[in-house]
């Protein structure tokens, strides 16, 4: 490290040429720190090599140095000191002109007095004798002159060891103690070349050894390591100065401020580099130098200075020798690792790599892996910028080509990208650069993005990516400026794929990274780049699945917590910075979504593409959106648009920090309401996500956590959600109908209802229903847009709809009408009606729950809408009404197998069974439960005509022409009773229309609770007299009948006139469905059920004994008739 000191000099030396003030001021500074080396230098000094010198022959004795007896005849003595002394007057010209043997005997006098032998030996002895004992103590001082130089101020001007000391002094040189380290190093090697020379230009500091320093190049004896790192510091500094005599002008303009030689007139040099008015031999010198700088850090002598205790301490050399180069990327990056894992740095030595990280990304030349890596790609990708370069010396504004080529590195197509050699070159600059960290390093995100620094992060503390990271919140707001948010994407870029130049995310999340994702100790750790998933694990997507574990015992700290969130939510803004997904996905990147630019386009576009996606991408944006669903904060678009609504109906998700799905479910139940309607970018991006989901039902978090296993158990063929949502929809109706246990438990049932509910609002959200009804929503429902609009419409438009649509529909009503939790018609509408009816009923039982109340005064009249065509609905169809099924599912096997067999599949049965069971209740053959659940729907059937599709389609022009049905809702029995009245009065015309209200009429008979209008007239009379007579078989009605027959009177007068009509609607519809037998059986059928059995008894017992007598009487005639005959 011993050139670290000579490098310390350099800019104080060369600012001779400012006032004397500043140059005592350098001088005192130069002292103090050159103390310790001095006296090194003085003891490791061979005291053989002294002797010898001494015992040498006076200077103007030696042949060669003839001159001096010419020149310095002013001179009172001609002892070697003031020859010395004399040559040191002499000009440049006569320096030159003498032999080298005699500049070779001067240089090694001008050495003889720093060593303290000669002191010892020659000056004290010879003019100090009486101040031996005074001056001796300073022999082992640490510096030997510095004291000299004490002592000789306390003697008299007079004495003549004070003039001797001030005249040897003077000898020395102001810039002695800058020579010690070379004499140390070199000494030996110079006097056995003899190549020591006077400083013939009178250079300052250690570039007065230049001479001697050419004429040891120009040997061939090989020099040793620590004379080699002297040669360097000297052959620096003479690179400096011929850089600061080239741009004398251009500082004088550009920075009048500073002076030459010192680190702020080079800094402000570099800082005009690219300025027009720079001169090309300046800007040319500036790029020398830089390159040299880029070789070795010690060209940097500020950097060099500012951090050479730091860079000794922590071992930033590496091993290196001291006569090897250092490159300055190893040096920053060790001094950045040694910040960055919390060990303070000298503040002067922060200040210069501040300064350094800014000349890195102002200049490509300073980086040699930078220059060789991208050697082809520069002039190949950056042909402008380095055309101007290459004719002007200068780039524009800095940093151009540097940003060109990371713009390059970003290329979706292949030919358009940077060579992998190039990439891994501008990677190393940002780690090395610390881009990062700070948004002024870069020159050109400096000038960008200042404007709206200024406006939007001007309160934002300075250091550690604060900064950045406010300028990251602000893309996609009104205050960003394009030409901000493309530099800062490009730095961020690199900056997502190594979670170590984020400084933040680095300093909270380090423990936990290298605990749970295998991530190296050492910040600047080279052999462990982590820049792609090629390289090593991708840290940050390893942290954001800790960050919600399930296990208890690999949780984040806190703070690292809230960065990974931070960071995700940052990044998710363009897949660029989600290298998970860029790297795998550049190719359908390319081949899709090449226009897509916007904010969150190019995940959405993927998204939207996933079944076209190569197989890796597909897996990696499938596993990203599964992310993306969990956590709403991955999705830049909605969190965008929908701020508002998530503090004002999700404030309970956002304050307990944990997503997992539940906002974007919030989101859904929310997105219909008043305030959302309002908001239509939030819906779109809520309704977008929801289209997105439908392709995998891993992309809905909840429903995946609750309802894997049970898809992999009985979904296995099912590949979209809506798939595996129909076939576990198919396994809980089942489960339901047969009354067994749930295969499937209630978290996934749940889940499963919920999203058939979300199904239900948009067709967009059932791509089968939309695809099979694409032509029927255009002809019949293209107005219908509302929540839910479209598929009530298809409902009823069930019999015009084509035969793929009307199996799709059938499908849903079989499911909503199985599960009112599904049926979003009814629930939204209904809302407050159950709150207010039915608080604690099970969402499946919902609508039998509504049907209760929907003749309440009270009942809301869209909801009793809805529940009516409801009822309709299931009318229609005995599969569309699970308690019927549940009640009278061994009668229909029973007696209505025949009906179900020959039924087409999702297809309405349009009340055939409803019929055939109707038909075995009149002859009381149903079970009890099966028989209770008849008498209900027949209830309904007799209060709302709509409800019996079989009457509905016979009597349609009957009832058009003669009861003028309301057109909406209940008409409370009311045209039933018109179509039994026109039977009475025979002015049925149409056969079936008879026939099928004759059976209304007939099935009234079998229980009075099947005719509502007689039993509401009758309820006094019920009460009263047959209270105590069990439902069902007709015995109530037959109760009253008895009455009627027996005391008349008793009956109330609306009971007794309405029971007299039913009594005759009996005997007429009796006589019309009485229909001739087809055979035995049929008739003895007939005859047991007939009211007037009795009298078929007596006519065929009289028959019989008619017969018999008739046989009796015939048998004795026939009997005289053959007696006569044989007689």
């Amino acid at each position: 490290m011993k050139c670290d000191f000579l490098l310390l000099f350099l800019w104080l030396s060369l600012a001779a040429a400012g006032d004397d003030n500043n140059n005592n001021n350098v001088d005192s500074t130069v002292a103090k720190f050159a103390n310790v080396r001095i006296r090194r230098a003085s003891i490791d000094v061979d005291s053989k090599a002294g002797n010898d010198a001494a015992a040498q022959h006076s200077i103007i004795d030696l042949p060669d140095c003839a001159d001096l007896r010419k020149f310095c005849t002013h001179q009172a003595s001609s002892d070697n000191l003031s020859m010395l002394e004399c040559a040191l007057s002499f000009s440049s010209s006569q320096l030159e002109a003498l032999p080298d043997a005699c500049q070779h005997a001067l240089w090694l006098q001008q050495r003889q007095l720093q060593l303290p032998t000669w002191v010892e030996h020659t000056l004290l002895p010879n003019y100090c004798n009486a101040e031996q004992n005074k001056l001796q103590s300073c022999l082992n001082s640490v510096d030997l002159w510095g004291c000299l130089e004490d002592q000789r101020q306390q003697l008299p001007q007079s004495n003549t060891c004070q003039q001797q000391l001030r005249r040897a002094h003077a000898s020395l040189g102001s810039d002695y103690a800058n020579i010690g380290e070379f004499y140390t190093a070199c000494g030996a090697l110079v006097e056995q070349q003899k190549c020591g020379r006077m400083n013939v230009e009178h250079l300052p500091a250690l570039l007065s050894q230049l001479g001697t320093v050419q004429c040891l190049m120009a040997q061939a004896q090989p020099i040793e390591a620590n004379c080699k790192v002297a040669i360097n510091a000297i052959e620096l500094q003479r690179g400096m100065l011929e850089l600061f005599r080239v741009c004398a002008d251009d500082l004088s303009a550009l920075c009048p401020q500073e002076r030459a030689g010192t680190p702020g007139g080079y800094k402000c040099l570099v800082r005009h580099k690219n300025d027009p008015s720079l001169r090309t031999q300046c800007a040319t010198q500036i790029t020398l130098r830089d390159q040299q700088m880029g070789r070795d850090y010690r060209v940097s002598h500020g950097l060099a200075k500012a951090c050479k205790d730091d860079i000794k301490q922590h071992h930033c050399r590496r091993g290196v020798s001291e006569d090897k180069q250092v490159r300055l990327a190893q040096i920053l990056l060790c001094l950045e690792t040694v910040s960055k894992n919390g060990t303070k740095l000298a503040p002067e030595c922060l200040v210069e790599l501040s300064d350094h990280r800014r000349m890195l990304m102002t200049d490509y030349q300073l980086s040699p892996e930078l220059l060789n890596d991208c050697a082809d790609d520069i002039p190949k990708f950056c042909a402008e910028q380095h055309k101007a370069q290459l004719v002007n010396g200068f780039t524009g504004t800095g940093g151009e080509i540097i940003h060109c080529l990371m713009e390059h590195v970003r290329a979706r197509r292949a030919q358009h990208r940077v060579t992998s050699q190039c990439q891994r070159g501008l990677e190393t600059l940002i780690k090395v650069s610390d881009a990062g960290e700070d948004w002024r390093v870069d020159p050109v995100l400096r000038r960008a993005c200042k404007p709206v620094v200024d406006v939007a992060c001007k309160d934002v503390e300075g250091g550690e990516a604060r900064v950045m990271s406010c300028l990251m919140e602000r893309i996609g707001t009104p205050v960003m400026r394009p030409e901000c948010e493309q530099a800062l994407l490009i730095i961020e870029y690199f900056v997502a794929r190594d979670f170590k130049l984020d400084p933040q995310l680095y300093k909270h999340c380090r423990d936990d990274a290298i605990k749970y994702c295998r991530a190296k100790r050492q910040w600047d750790d080279v052999q462990d780049v982590q820049m792609d998933p090629e390289r090593g694990p991708l840290i940050l997507p390893c942290l954001h699945r800790m960050a919600y574990s399930e296990d208890k015992n690999q949780k984040l700290h806190n703070e690292c917590f809230r960065e990974v969130k931070r960071v995700m939510r940052q990044r998710a803004i363009s897949v660029d910075l989600i290298p998970e997904v860029e790297d795998y996905c550049l190719s359908d990147l390319s081949l899709y979504c090449g226009e897509n630019t916007k904010k969150g386009s190019e995940m959405e576009c993927l998204q939207n593409r996933l079944e076209k996606l190569q197989p890796e991408c597909k897996e990696v944006v499938t596993k990203y959106t599964e992310e993306e669903a969990a956590n709403v904060e991955l999705n830049p678009v909605i969190m965008a648009v929908c701020s508002e609504p998530m503090q004002q109906h999700c404030s309970d998700v956002l304050s307990s920090g944990n997503d997992n799905g539940n906002m974007m479910d919030c989101l859904i139940a929310h997105k219909n309401d008043p305030d959302l309607r309002k908001n239509l970018g939030c819906r779109a991006a809520i309704e977008h996500f929801q289209i997105i989901s439908l392709k995998n039902y891993h992309f809905t978090t909840k429903f995946k956590e609750a309802c894997r296993r049970y898809v992999t158990r009985h979904c296995t063929a099912s590949a979209t959600k809506n798939e595996v949502v129909a076939c576990l929809s198919e396994v809980m109706r089942n489960d339901t109908i047969r009354g067994q246990r749930h295969q499937i438990p209630r978290e996934c049932r749940q889940q499963v209802k919920a999203q058939l509910y979300q199904q239900r609002e948009s067709i967009s959200l059932d791509p089968k229903l939309a695809n099979a009804c694409q032509t029927e929503l255009q002809k019949f429902c293209a107005d219908q847009t509302g929540p839910g609009q479209a598929l009530e419409c298809l409902i009823q438009q069930t019999p015009r709809l084509g035969k793929a649509c009307h199996h799709v529909v059938f499908m849903i009503k079989k499911s909503e009408l199985g599960d009112s939790g599904t049926d979003y018609t009814l629930l939204s509408t209904c809302k407050d009606m159950v709150y207010k009816f039915c608080p604690d009923t099970e969402s499946v039982k919902i609508l039998d729950c509504l049907k209760k109340y929907k003749d309440d005064k009270s009942f809301d009249q869209r909801c009793h809408l809805v529940v009516v065509n409801r009822m309709i609905e299931q009318n229609t169809d005995y599969r569309f009404n699970p308690s019927l099924q549940s009640a009278c599912g061994k009668n229909i096997d029973r007696y209505c197998s025949n009906i179900v067999a020959s039924a087409q599949p999702n297809e309405e049965l349009n009340g055939k069974v409803i019929k055939c069971l109707k038909e075995k209740f009149r002859q009381s053959k149903l079970d009890e439960t099966c028989s209770q659940e008849m008498i209900k729907i027949l209830q309904e059937q007799a209060l709302n005509y709509k409800l019996n599709p079989v009457l509905q389609h016979f009597c349609k022009s009957e009832i058009q022409q003669l009861c003028q049905a309301p057109s909406e809702g209940d008409e409370h029995g009311q045209v039933e009773e018109c179509l039994k009245t026109a039977f009475l009065k025979k002015q049925l015309i149409n056969r079936e229309c008879q026939l099928e209200v004759a059976t209304l009429i007939a099935e009234d008979k079998a229980d009075i609770q099947v005719d509502p209008i007689l039993e509401s007239a009758c309820t006094v009379d019920l009460l009263r007299y047959c209270a105590k007579i069990s439902s069902g078989n007709g015995r109530k009605l037959n109760c009253l009948r008895t009455l009627l027959r027996e005391t008349p009177n008793s009956l109330e007068l609306d009971c007794r006139e309405k029971l007299k009509r039913r009594i005759e609607m009996f005997r007429n519809a009796d006589d019309a469905l009485a229909q001739p037998p087809e055979d035995m059986q049929q008739l003895v059928q007939q005859v047991v059920t007939s009211p007037a059995r009795k009298f078929f008894l007596v006519i065929l017992m009289s028959a019989t004994g008619l017969v018999f007598l008739t046989g009796i009487f015939l048998g004795r005639a026939t009997k005289r008739a053959m007696g006569l005959k044989n007689k």
